[in-house]
């Protein structure tokens, strides 16, 4: 209920991972065929494959299809590209296209089913940002979605990442001392890479001592900041009644004199608060927090968190046990009552282990992806028959300039 809504992050998360082509739809800005459809480009110029190998063909209808949606999200994002990077960003998607389906074809029925409960869950936790089913159907709208559409991605991009699970992650390991030495020091697959450059550099006759401490810095600096990420900044627990002043479907705001009411009823649950009585029950009885089932309208948070201002500001100001007087956000009206004050602290190697592992595992994931990737394509022989789209990725080319 008190964050704003991260639909379209989300959303932009997954729609170019694995991109693929948009379902034709009819359109009211598009000329009308005889036969009752929008005229497509591909009608009158026709739709050549730009990219075939076993079980993998891309039309330029696709191509084009998911470069115009990867621009709408950018403005979305209120950025722009310039025609002058279309060829290399669609060289990117192009990629992208024939990955997605080399991964789908390898999928088996346990990765579909992996993949539809994750799909699912991701699908849900969506919605339910969103304040409702509209608002969410009108930001989908915005980055030129419907729903199907969204359904389809989201389905094909957690498919995907089953069929990565279980093919390249699950054959990797993080040992406990690799996750110790990143609690202790800061040091992952990044550090070790550029440890092992300083190393080749401090051998380099023609090495500079402004470059070695240079490259010494940029070490030092990275490791802080993976330490950083362990420290766990000073929150607040906080339980509070919300009378709400947004209707529940339409997310408007409620007439001056409904308000009004809203603004009387709180003035009295704040004072039977603090005349003793049980604030969890009064939140149970009053708050019309959308999350109150799950939450029992209690949260815990920092004063980075994407809370409402107003209301992350009243919550700091308590000291533990103490009702704040009545807040008003864009959501409604809130009496706030601090439960502990929590200081910062360096958190605990045993409950975040897993997680360091995690991102230690992702990290060699990432490392072993483009091979993983090319290795399919070679066994698939795909070949990019567009010659302006046979651009080497800039990591191989250089490579080959140094053999």
């Amino acid at each position: 209920m008190m964050k704003p809504s991260l639909l379209i992050g989300l959303a932009l998360s997954i729609l170019f991972i694995w991109p693929h082509a948009r379902a034709a739809e009819p359109s009211e800005n598009k000329p009308a065929s005889s036969q009752g459809r929008a005229v497509t480009a591909a009608d009158l110029f026709g739709d050549p494959v730009i990219a075939r190998g076993r079980g993998v063909e891309v039309k330029r209808s696709q191509l084009e299809d998911a470069f115009t949606a990867w621009k709408a999200n950018l403005a979305a994002r209120g950025q722009t590209i310039g025609e002058e990077q279309r060829t290399y960003r669609e060289v990117q998607l192009l990629d992208k296209l024939i990955i997605t389906q080399l991964m789908t074809n390898r999928a088996t029925a346990g990765d579909k089913t992996v993949a539809k409960g994750q799909a699912e869950k991701f699908l849900a936790d969506s919605k339910k940002d969103a304040a409702s089913e509209d608002l969410f159907n009108g930001q989908l709208r915005a980055l030129g979605l419907s729903a199907e559409q969204f359904n389809r991605r989201v389905m094909e991009q957690a498919l995907a990442e089953a069929v990565l699970d279980r093919e390249l992650k699950s054959k990797l390991s993080v040992s406990s001392a690799q996750v110790e030495e990143f609690y202790k020091s800061g040091a992952d697959a990044i550090v070790r890479i550029m440890q092992g450059e300083l190393e080749r550099l401090a051998k380099d006759p023609n090495t500079s001592v402004t470059q070695l401490a240079n490259v010494k810095q940029q070490i030092e600096d990275l490791k802080s900041a993976n330490l950083a990420k362990l420290e766990q900044p000073e929150k607040v627990h906080v339980s509070h009644v919300l009378l709400a002043t947004r209707n529940r479907e339409t997310d408007e705001e409620l007439p001056a004199e409904q308000k009004k009411l809203k603004r009387q009823q709180i003035e009295k649950i704040l004072a039977r608060a603090r005349a003793g009585e049980d604030f969890s029950k009064l939140v149970m009885e009053f708050s019309e927090d959308r999350s109150l089932k799950d939450t029992k309208g209690e949260y815990t948070f920092s004063r980075s968190d994407l809370f409402v201002q107003e209301f992350k500001a009243a919550s700091f100001s308590l000291q533990t046990n103490q009702i704040s007087d009545v807040v008003t956000t864009r959501f409604g009206y809130h009496i706030i009552k601090c439960l502990e004050r929590i200081p910062a602290h360096k958190v605990e190697l045993e409950k975040v282990s897993a997680e360091i592992k995690e991102a230690l595992l992702q990290q060699e994931l990432q490392n072993q992806m483009p091979g993983y990737f090319e290795n399919l394509k070679k066994e698939a022989g795909v070949e990019v028959l567009e010659p302006k789209y046979k651009l080497e990725p800039p990591k191989r080319a250089e490579a080959r300039k140094s053999e």
